[in-house]
């Protein structure tokens, strides 16, 4: 059973720069079936999609956290009801995609379950789709959504447009050798690495390395300056760059590809830097959804620790040090990170 003839489809896709990323794949399937299609995403989403000549519009929902709640988004459904779409489908199974997706307007209104939505946000939908298996990648999980529609196809990957400005100002400003560093996780402070063990990994790299450059960016979020300018201080030294205001998708998309190695934690610029093809190590705790997360191609690497939290339901990682990722040593990092630095020069 092929998919429907859609003619316009509309992909609801309220996350941040990590759910876009894995989005990506499953819109461009519906795009090469022959759909027009349009996403309601995120003001980082619509950065991000600018580079995806496969999505015809972005529509805007300007969320932040904490968010606001759904019916805040009226205005923009209402707009949305009178484009008449053919379908409205979303992948991420949180009640806000659902409740967007229901109240689109569109003929066929389906959404991908996650076991934990409420009825209100469910009550508009015409189809259900059941939680994908989570050992699967994220992206593999969406396609698989439309595998359950009648999807046959193979999976299309990324395919990305990034300006030849941008790609000019990576290679002005962004020395060969160079290192990105992801050191901040806007999900959650507990998937976070200590600053002194950024610190201490940068220095037994340059042990080995010296002529190795580390470039950090980061959202330009309070938070995430913070710990960028405690990293200077830690470290002191001139072979790291931090970039303490946020770039555009496309220029940070021109860094990551001029970068010979992303490492960093569990982000949107890690999911990001995977997609584009950069190698990637990356640090995690043990998680339920770690498997579907984590980057596993060829040219990523991963380290986990098992987390006691996860294993015994009950958090132990509150507060500004995580115990599950301080078990991961700056050693450990250092050696990943010189293993790759051989594997790719």
């Amino acid at each position: 059973m092929p998919l429907p003839s859609w003619k316009k489809v509309l992909v609801v896709d309220l996350g941040f720069l990590g759910d876009t990323v894995h989005s990506i794949p499953a819109i461009r399937a519906l795009a090469q079936a022959g759909a027009q299609v349009d996403v309601l995403t995120t003001s980082v989403g619509q950065d991000l999609l600018q580079m995806v000549p496969d999505v015809n519009r972005s529509w805007v929902v300007p969320l932040r956290k904490p968010s606001p709640p759904p019916w805040r988004h009226l205005e923009t459904l209402r707009d949305i009801r009178a484009q008449r779409y053919d379908a409205a489908i979303s992948f991420v199974g949180s009640d806000r995609n659902l409740f967007c997706t229901g109240w689109s307007g569109a003929r066929d209104r389906i959404a991908h379950l996650t076991g934990r939505n409420s009825w209100f946000a469910r009550l508009r939908l015409t189809q259900s789709i059941p939680q994908r298996d989570r050992a699967n990648p994220v992206y593999e999980q969406r396609l698989s959504v439309l595998q359950a529609l009648g999807w046959s196809g193979s999976n299309p990957g990324w395919a990305w447009q990034i300006v030849p400005a941008n790609m000019d100002w990576a290679k002005k400003e962004i020395p060969p050798s160079s290192i990105h560093l992801s050191i901040s996780a806007a999900s959650s402070p507990q998937n976070e690495w200590p600053l002194d063990f950024w610190a201490e990994t940068l220095r037994l790299v340059w042990e080995k390395s010296p002529q190795t450059r580390f470039i950090s960016t980061g959202s330009g979020s309070e938070r995430e300056i913070a710990r960028q300018a405690d990293l200077v201080s830690l470290v002191q030294d001139k072979r790291l760059q931090i970039f303490f205001d946020p770039m555009p998708m496309a220029r940070l998309g021109a860094l990551l590809q001029r970068a010979t190695l992303h490492v960093g934690l569990d982000s949107g610029v890690l999911h990001f830097a995977m997609a584009l093809g950069t190698p990637t190590i990356s640090l995690f705790r043990e998680s339920v959804g770690r498997p579907g997360w984590a980057p596993r191609g060829a040219k990523d690497r991963t380290l986990v620790k098992k987390c006691p939290c996860h294993e015994t339901g009950r958090n132990q990682c509150a507060g500004s040090r995580s115990l599950c990722l301080s078990q991961i040593t700056p050693v450990e990092v250092a050696q990943a990170t010189l293993a790759a630095l051989d594997e790719h020069l």
